[in-house]
This record gives structure tokens, sequence and C-alpha cells, in this order.
């Protein structure tokens, strides 16, 4: 009983606490940011690469935003495409510079619009999940191929990585296979209920993952003017999203920058490559961010509108209203009441 009339207060309390919380962590990630070295390494380089750099970095923002149109067709959410969309744009940018307190922001902005705690869950963990598909199948692809091994001095774990590239693609084709053969059944797991996908969506998850990371190693390649090998720069882009995916830094302050910096290092002067890392920090991460904090506040003051307008679309027809002339042939006739009752029969 008290849960219930203490509940609303909590939750009103809970998300002013996480909108403040992003705010501060908003102010602190644009104070820390080195404004005056992105401004002077951004305007020392040709025009023509970062062009390139921020068409690769808007299409990579595109496709990772689709992961929630996706998910919408698994999870069956009747929120807008583009509005979903538009979401998972900024949801992106969030997680990104923010890290965890990004990701409640993107579930605020779910139940926001509608989905329910549950499903906005499972748009998140789908979004998850399709992100590191396509990171095992090009891990997979890279090790099977010998086109990325790992260090020698690592002994039998690096002599050992052809097969673990293969094991990394059979366990996605299994994926794929599981979803064909079970797509439809259910399982219950911790009183939740989960539903595989069908394989479409599936093989969309893989195609979609990987052209979004070869995006992103296109935009630090264009960065780099193309003096680092594609390839070499995608791998060093896997290893520091595995090391974020351990140490959860936010904004991937300084972790990127070593990773690239320990890989690249013997390709690329350390001056001019952390430039570059400098470069595609500003422009994929704290310019979508500054432009993510103006379309959060539109997405949140007009949430409550866009639900009213999702249930009373302005398309929807009116219930058809019959004149009286017509009423007694289109309508049934009424049932005259029973002898001593004014009421007609149930």
């Amino acid at each position: 009983m008290q849960w219930r009339r203490h509940g609303p207060w909590f939750r009103r309390a809970l998300t002013i606490g996480l909108l403040l919380g992003g705010l501060a962590l908003w102010v602190h990630h644009l104070r820390a940011a080195d404004w005056h070295g992105m401004l002077g390494v951004i305007g020392a380089m040709p025009a023509a690469s970062l062009l390139a750099a921020m068409a690769l970095a808007a299409a990579s923002y595109a496709v990772y935003a689709g992961f929630d149109l996706l998910g919408r067709r698994v999870t069956r959410s009747h929120v807008n495409p583009r509005r979903l969309w538009a979401i998972g744009l900024v949801s992106h940018a969030f997680a990104l510079n923010l890290g965890p307190a990004g990701i409640g922001l993107r579930l605020r902005l779910y139940t926001r619009h509608g989905i329910d705690a549950a499903v906005a869950a499972a748009l998140w963990v789908f979004n998850v999940a399709t992100n590191w598909i396509g990171f095992v199948v090009l891990a997979g692809l890279a090790f099977a191929s010998r086109s990325l091994s790992l260090p020698r001095h690592w002994g039998s774990v690096a002599s050992a990585s052809r097969p673990l590239g293969f094991a990394l693609l059979a366990l996605v084709l299994a994926y794929v296979l599981a979803c064909a053969m079970a797509h439809g059944r259910s399982w219950t797991v911790l009183g939740r209920r989960f539903t595989l996908p069908s394989p479409g969506v599936a093989l969309m998850q893989c195609l979609s993952s990987v052209l979004n990371w070869a995006l992103l190693a296109g935009v630090l390649t264009a960065l780099m003017q193309h003096r680092v090998e594609y390839a070499a720069v995608l791998g060093a882009l896997m290893t520091s999203a595995l090391a974020l995916a351990i140490v959860d830094v936010p904004g991937g302050l300084g972790v990127i920058e070593a990773v690239f910096v320990a890989l690249l290092g013997s390709q690329m002067p350390a001056a001019e490559l952390l430039a570059a890392l400098l470069a595609y920090r500003a422009i994929y991460f704290i310019g979508p961010l500054i432009a993510a904090m103006l379309a959060y506040l539109a997405l949140e003051f007009d949430a409550d509108a866009h639900r009213a307008r999702s249930l009373n679309p302005p398309g929807r027809s009116q219930p058809v209203r019959f004149p009286a002339s017509a009423r007694g042939v289109l309508a049934p006739p009424a049932r005259r009441p029973s002898s001593g009752s004014p009421r007609s029969r149930p």
C-alpha cells in the first residue's frame, strides 16, 4: 500500500535524477573536450578528407539507428518508425559519450513514447546484440583469413587464431540456423519470455552491423588520409571496442588513443595519429552529442503529443451516423418490451 502511495513520487524523483545526472555528464564531457586542439586539427586537414569522414560518420549513425527498426519488427512495437529511428540516433550519441547514463536516457525515451518497460528493455538488448553480432562476424573473417593475427609472443593462443575465427563464424551461423528452425517458439527465463527473430531479421542483423563497423573504420581511414591500411584500422577499432567493453569509460577517453598508438604507432607518427583521433572524436562524438542534446529536448517535450496523435490519428474516420429516415432500413428492428415490463428482453 505504501509503495502504491509513494510509487509515483519515487518514479518522478528517479526521472529527475536521471535527467540531472545526464546533464551533469554532458557539461563535464563538453568541458573536458580539447576544443582548441580539435579546431586546429580539423582546420589543418584537407577538405576532401573531412567531407568523406563526415559523410561516413552520418551513414554510420543512420545504419546504427536502423537497429531499432529491426527491433521494432521483433518486439512488435507500435511507435512510428521515423520517431523510433530518431530515438536511435539520439541514444547512440548519448551511449557513446555518456556510457551507462546514455542507456538510461534511451530507456527514458522509449517509455516516454508509450513503450512498455519490458519491451523497452528487449529493444535495448536487441540493439546491443546486433552491434556485437557484426563484431563477431568481422573478427571471425579476420582470424579465419589470417588478415588479422594475434601477437606471436602469445604462444599457443596466437597459433589458434585461425581455428578461433572459424569458431566465431560457426557461432553466428548457428544463431541464424536457430532463428530459421525455432522461429515462433518462445522460452521463459527468470520470468521473462524470449522469442528468436525470423531468419531474415537475423541476416539483416549481421549485414547492418558489419556495415556499421565498416563505416566506422572508413571514418578513421579517411581522417588518417589513407596512410594506414584499412584492415589495420579496422583491427585497431575492434580492439579498442573490446577494451571499452571490459573497461567502460564514457567517450572512450584515453582508451581509444592508447590502443591505436600501441597498434598503429609504427605505421604513422604518434603526433599525426593522435591528431586524426582528435578529429575523429570531434566528428563522431562531440558534434553528434551537441545535436543529440537539442533533439532529445524536442523528443522529450513532444512525447505526450505524439502518444496522443498515435492513439487518435488525424486520418481516422469518424463513426458513421445514419439519418433518422434510414435507421429503420439499415438498423435491425428493436424488440418490443415484454408484457408487464418496460424493459426489453436481454
